[in-house]
Parts: structure tokens; sequence; C-alpha cells
């Protein structure tokens, strides 16, 4: 444990940053231990700026790193979906003011190019990488270099109605989308709505990406920067999109007027459809009294396949220091502190998030308080990131255009995918 420690004091040495000596946690420890706490009163250790959002967990959390390393936290609140305008303009400032930041995949696409993201590479030891897939730090990473470390996944999973399911007479959930299109007629024979997804004409490029990763694509060529869903798979994808719609009449008509996971979320809560893709945040509220009419009903799958056993789409969450931090060894220490097995697993169990930590993920009391996770490490096993670009939102949003197009009969799978390509294009310079 000290070895590692002083790798990585030797590692910020190296980056010429001023040493101070602070808690000596690492990572699969809980620094909140007897003899650390001493130490946080030797002095004084300085203090961090840390900008997230404002849950109870996360506060509370900051107050035990606090205790800890003596290190002083002061946590600033964020809406969650105000943080990229507030790093935008921080940045765009040339503000110092933040030393932890969160960023998931795009965020990391848009800041790190611009110089505004520390790279972590010689700070992250292999203690703390230990329990961490590799793969779940690319999505952290630009140009081959790490500038965020991965602190929770957050994927879109296969959830069905238990209860519907029975009343069908369908035992199992479809493990591929041909399974899943029979499973369908069956729900649709019984007057039951079979399946919903977000086809709002700026988010149903997210679907058309999990349907184009099962059939082998891909929706974006990161090493050359170019689109690449106008391909077979593109075409086959889109095809299966829209048959759902035009020729097996299996999806929810409302599945238009969803531009985001969340009222999806609600309708399947409240038993009006028997299936769907989405985010974990799905479990808890679909088995809440308050919130849902189908307590004890949810199932859990991994999303069908086709060419691929399965895919997804995820966000992965992490933890930055902006380039222009002025306290980035206690910075780092937050990271060290926040992402150990026991803080993952506290958050798996306080807050539902899904540890990036495999030891926390797969922990008994973590999987017994999130039934739900059981599936997730072989999910993440198969294509899952965000697309991430740094005119992502103009992209997506004009292929979305073009995928409600095809689904709803304007255009066909070929014509759209051909259209968005050439807009796409346009919009990068190529």
């Amino acid at each position: 444990m000290k070895k590692e420690w002083w790798k990585l004091k030797k590692s910020l040495a190296i980056a010429g940053l001023a040493l101070v000596t602070v808690v000596s946690g690492c990572s699969g420890s809980n620094a909140g231990e007897n003899g650390e706490a001493g130490a946080a009163a030797d002095g004084d250790k300085g203090e961090i700026t840390v900008l997230y959002v404002g849950d109870q967990f996360w506060q509370d959390q900051a107050k035990e790193f606090e205790q800890v390393s003596g290190i002083k936290v002061n946590y600033e609140v964020v809406n969650f979906t105000e943080q990229h305008d507030k790093l935008a303009t921080a940045f765009a400032g040339g503000s110092t003011e933040y030393d932890i930041v969160h960023v998931r995949d795009d965020f990391v696409a848009e800041f790190a190019p611009k110089g505004f993201l520390t790279p972590l590479d010689d700070l992250i030891t292999e203690d703390m990488k230990a329990n961490i897939s590799d793969n779940y730090f690319t999505p952290m990473m630009n140009d081959g270099q790490i500038y965020g470390f991965p602190r929770y996944l957050w994927p879109w999973q296969f959830y069905y109605n238990k209860e519907l399911f029975a009343e069908a007479g369908i035992e199992n959930p479809p493990s591929t989308w041909a399974e899943f299109t029979a499973v369908a007629e069956k729900l649709k024979a019984k007057g039951i709505t079979p399946y919903a997804e977000p086809w709002g004409e700026t988010f149903s490029y997210t679907p058309f990406i999990v349907h184009l990763r099962s059939e082998g694509g891909e929706f974006w060529d990161e090493e050359q920067d170019i689109p690449t869903f106008n391909s077979p798979e593109g075409v086959r994808a889109l095809q299966f999109m829209a048959d759902m719609n035009l020729k097996s009449k299996i999806i929810s008509p409302q599945s238009v007027q969803y531009d985001s996971t969340a009222p999806l979320a609600d309708a399947f809560a409240q038993g009006t459809i028997a299936m769907m893709m989405n985010a974990p945040h799905t479990y808890p509220l679909a088995n809440n009294p308050e919130t849902s009419k189908i307590t004890g009903q949810v199932g859990v799958a991994l999303v069908p396949g086709a060419e691929l056993k399965t895919a997804s789409y995820a966000e992965t969450g992490g933890l930055a220091i902006p380039a222009s931090s002025k306290n980035k060894e206690q910075a780092m220490e937050y990271i060290k502190f926040v992402t150990s097995t026991e803080q993952e697993k506290a958050m798996a169990i306080g807050i539902g998030r899904i540890p990036a930590d495999n030891v926390a993920l797969q922990d008994t009391e973590v999987q017994e308080a999130n039934p739900h996770f059981a599936s997730v490490a072989e999910q993440m096993e198969y294509p899952y990131g965000m697309f991430k670009h740094e005119k992502a939102a103009a992209i997506s949003t004009e292929v979305s255009r073009h995928i409600s197009a095809a689904v709803a009969g304007r255009e066909t799978p070929e014509e759209a995918l051909k259209a968005a390509e050439a807009n796409v294009l346009k919009m990068i310079g190529k």
C-alpha cells in the first residue's frame, strides 16, 4: 500500500507539482480507518473545490474525505443538466476555480482537445486501476491519453413486465431481436402494447446506435473522424426499426414523442408498455409504489442481439482535474479516495450507481440491493459507448431527423442514411 502511494508521489513530482503529505489511502481500502484520520490533524493540507450535483451522498462523501485527509473540500452544487455549460463558460474564461469536475464521454471529447483537462496517465497508479476493466477507461480518453477516472457506468438495459409476459404466456425475455419480434406479436395478440423506443426528432439516433451495433456496425470512426452509420449494417438496423412501426405495428405510437429516456421509463412504470430499453434508474423507479403500478414485476435482461449477442448505449461517469487547477495533488487524492472499492460499494448501495470497480460491482451486498446489476458485467463486454464529437449535438440532431423520417415511412432507410451522411460530412468539413 505504501509502495503504491510513493509511486504516486513520484509521479506528481515528475509532473512538477509541489507535494505535501496527505492521507495514505489506497484503492481497495477505506481511508476512514484509524491512523489515517489522525493524520488530518497535522496542519494545513490545502483545499480543493469540487463541482458536481447536490445528491446528499456525494456531499457526505466529500465530508468524509475531508475528515480523513485533512484537505478542505469546497463543494459547489450544480444541476446535472447545467454542468456542461458551466464548465464550458469557466474553461473559456480561464477560471482556476475548480479542482475536481464530473465528466462523461462527450465532455472529454470536447474539452480535452482544447487543453482544458489534465492528462492523468502519469498520476494513476496500477493499484488504482487494478479492479477496473481497461475498456472502462476508453470513454475517458482522447488521443491516447486518459483525462477522466471512471467512477460509474450507466448502460441501457432491456426491461420487461413479468406480469404482462405471463398474461401472454411468455416465459423468458428475448435474447435476439428476431425472438423479440415473436414475443411482441404474442403481446399484441393479447391487446398489450409490446414496446416503445425514444424516437423523438433529437434523440432517435440513440436507439438506432444500439440496433446498428447489434448488427455489427458502428456509428463513427473516431480515428478518421468520419461517420460510418451509412453501411449495410446501418440499413438493416434502420429497416428493423421501421418494420416495428410500419410492418409489425408492435411499437407504441407515443415513441415519436419521447426525446429522452425519462418519459419512456415513466410509461413502463405505469404498465402501459411491456418492454423497452432504458437506463438503470428505471429499476428503482418501477419498483417504488409511489411512482409505479408494476412494483415487483420488473424483469431485466441483456439487450437482445443480432450479429452480436448484445450491444448497448452507455454513459461513463468520471472525475477529471481541470488543467487550470492549482491543487492537482490534492485533487488526485480526492479521486483516489472516492473511487476506492469501499466508496464504490457505498455509492452502489446508497444511490444505485453502477460501480466501475468490478470488485464492488460483484459484491454480494451490492447485487442484493440492486438485482438489475446482475447482467451489467456481461453487457459491458459488448459495444456500449456514447457518441462523442465536438459537434455531437448538431450531428445527432441531424441523424435523428432522418431516423425519424425513416421509421415514419417518409424516407426509406437507404435514403435516410445517405442524406444524413451527406449533411454530416458537410458539417465537419469533409
